[in-house]
């Protein structure tokens, strides 16, 4: 009869041991660092002003939406503009994204003029120019022109909370 229970009392004994293993080594993966943790992303320090951004990126890459869809009404009669080749397409498709970007790179820190308004400003650009790439994988003239509006109104709205300077 005594096997019986010195096998009982082991097991349950290296059972015991065994849960404290798992407990310790549980608390002990959390502690140690990843091994194959990314590459620490270095510091992003700003060289542009958010005059610069506005004058480089920004103007250039909204006309180019605000342009790329028109109807022009002249002697000659009534002519229909919007892109019509795939480079076309790709080219305002470029524009659109850099003006995305744009709205990040005026949200990074020593930019942004305040995390309120500015923040959500920026986001609206950012909102419009992704309508405006998803107009253009349509290749579709109507939603690029609805899609110019949206552009617009974020620039006005901006432009009329943060005057230009």
């Amino acid at each position: 009869m005594r096997m019986p229970l010195t096998l009982f009392a082991v097991s349950a004994l290296l059972f015991v041991f065994g849960l404290g293993f798992v407990v310790v080594g549980a608390g002990e993966a959390r502690r140690a660092p990843a091994t194959a943790a990314a590459p620490a992303v270095p510091s992003v320090k700003p060289i542009a002003t958010t005059k610069q951004i506005m004058q480089a990126i920004v103007t250039p890459t909204s006309t180019a939406i605000f342009q790329s869809v028109q109807t022009s009404v002249t002697v000659k009669g009534t002519e229909e503009i919007f892109p019509r080749t795939d480079e076309e397409w790709e080219r305002l498709g470029a524009q659109a994204a850099a003006l995305g970007d744009a709205g990040n790179l005026l949200m990074a820190e020593g930019r942004a003029l305040d995390q309120g308004d500015w923040i959500k400003m920026s986001r609206a650009m950012i909102d419009s120019a992704q309508l405006t790439l998803k107009a253009v994988a349509n290749k579709n003239p109507e939603e690029v022109l609805a899609a110019g509006e949206i552009v617009n109104m974020s620039c006005d709205n901006c432009h009329e909370r943060y005057t230009r300077q």
